[in-house]
């Protein structure tokens, strides 16, 4: 089995570095060989943050350039600032969400949309709005962009399952969080499976 390359795009206080914790304790669970490794920017609020997940076996911790086979964008700028990673097979999961830089000019929502979907197949999931109606809380969209990839990616599931992301759950939220997290992925994952059957 080769290996599977996520790369979580996003800005600090997003939840990205939670989101590879998730997925690679997951990943532990199915007994499937993973490394995380936190790239370039801060993971302070507000600052541009890249996380290479790998699932398999293999040396190398940082997904080369166009080998992604899923991105999980948190925020439109930072999917597109790192479309590099993505070819013509690479599913994108991206939140309806852009946060502006400190910048006079930047593009719209619907012109990062359209580059993004040239590039790449694109689910565009109002994972914040889901997660609010979910839990309350907008902080768990990263649990819920989590739990509708792996409802529309089968290549994610040859290596974790949504079961595996629960047990995998278990070792990183307690108590509340980890109910309302869990409540969250299969809230992502119904709503996967739904956009599947459109």
């Amino acid at each position: 089995m080769s290996r599977y390359n996520i790369l979580l795009t996003g800005v600090g206080g997003q939840g990205l570095l939670t989101l590879g914790a998730v997925i690679g304790a997951a990943a532990i669970e199915n007994c499937v060989d993973v490394t995380v490794a936190e790239t370039h920017g801060m993971s302070q609020r507000g600052g541009s943050l890249v996380v290479h997940v790998r699932l398999g076996e293999g040396a190398s911790p940082l997904i080369p350039r166009g080998a992604a086979n899923l991105i999980l964008g948190m925020e439109a700028i930072e999917t597109a600032r790192n479309i590099v990673y993505a070819n013509k097979d690479t599913l994108i999961v991206m939140n309806n969400f852009l946060w502006p830089p400190p910048l006079s000019k930047y593009p719209s929502l619907e012109d990062l949309i359209n580059e993004i979907s040239r590039r790449a197949r694109l689910y565009l999931v109002d994972a914040y709005g889901l997660a609010k109606e979910e839990t309350g809380l907008i902080v768990t969209g990263n649990m819920l962009l989590l739990g509708y990839a792996l409802a529309v990616d089968d290549g994610l599931r040859n290596y974790i399952d949504i079961e595996a992301v629960e047990r995998g759950m278990e070792k990183i939220f307690h108590g509340k969080a980890l109910e309302l997290n869990r409540r969250v992925l299969w809230r992502g994952y119904r709503e996967g499976e739904k956009s599947i059957r459109k």
